[in-house]
């Protein structure tokens, strides 16, 4: 079961995603547990990480849904956010909170279905997703979603994951291929990152979970375009 909330204030709106939710179950069979709140302080309030799924109206009283969702990713890193707006102009805020897609109103029942359709794709590669890690003391198995970075140290590797470091002999070229698909990019020659877990690009530096890693001169355009591809949803 795949667990949805719903921040939205206008009742109309509220009305339209459930019965989409509803429309897209029968077509599908997938199935959703879903709670709407009013507005984005119900939602952010004493939140807790158990949805799989948000979609977030920009526009709320008492707190809009860009703020509820900086809020929410200091304690939910793996929710997939999307954003319903009438104002196309707030995507470019998207980069800061990660959301997934914008969907824009009117809702069109059939760019809804895509965007969520993609929204459960991610999910699913995610669940079923892992790397199994040979280290000093054995094998480990890292999901994918977890890995913040890879940082290349000589002959050793850094996977910097969200529960801890863990180093492995190996070379760069082989963990991007063992990536491929899974939407991380190169800042640099010796930093390969996560496109999931970055917050922001500040001058020279990419925020990645609260830490500062550099891009490259030769690999600012790249990265930069990786990123804007993936936060744009225009990724596979």
């Amino acid at each position: 079961m795949i667990r949805i909330g719903i921040a939205e204030d206008d009742q109309v709106y509220v009305d339209q995603i459930q019965n989409y939710l509803n429309q897209y179950m029968k077509e599908t069979g997938e199935t959703f547990s879903v709670q709407v709140f009013r507005d984005g302080v119900q939602l952010a309030f004493d939140y807790k990480p158990e949805y799989d799924i948000l979609l977030l109206d920009v526009e709320m009283p008492r707190m809009d849904g860009i703020t509820a969702a900086r809020r929410i990713r200091k304690v939910d890193t793996e929710v997939v956010i999307l954003f319903i707006t009438n104002m196309a102009q707030y995507a470019i805020n998207g980069y800061e909170v990660r959301a997934r897609a914008y969907i824009l109103k009117p809702i069109n029942y059939y760019g809804f279905y895509l965007e969520l359709q993609e929204a459960i794709a991610s999910l699913k590669r995610r669940e079923v997703s892992a790397l199994l890690l040979t280290t000093e003391d054995g094998l480990v198995k890292v999901p994918v979603g977890k890995v913040l970075y890879v940082e290349n140290q000589k002959h050793d590797l850094l996977i910097h994951t969200t529960d801890n470091v863990i180093r492995i002999r190996s070379a760069m070229k082989e963990m991007e291929d063992r990536l491929t698909g899974f939407f991380f990019a190169k800042s640099s020659v010796s930093y390969l990152v996560n496109l999931a877990h970055v917050s922001g690009i500040s001058g020279d530096m990419v925020l990645v979970e609260g830490e500062k890693l550099p891009i490259s001169r030769q690999k600012r355009k790249e990265f930069i375009s990786a990123l804007t591809a993936y936060i744009g949803g225009t990724h596979a």
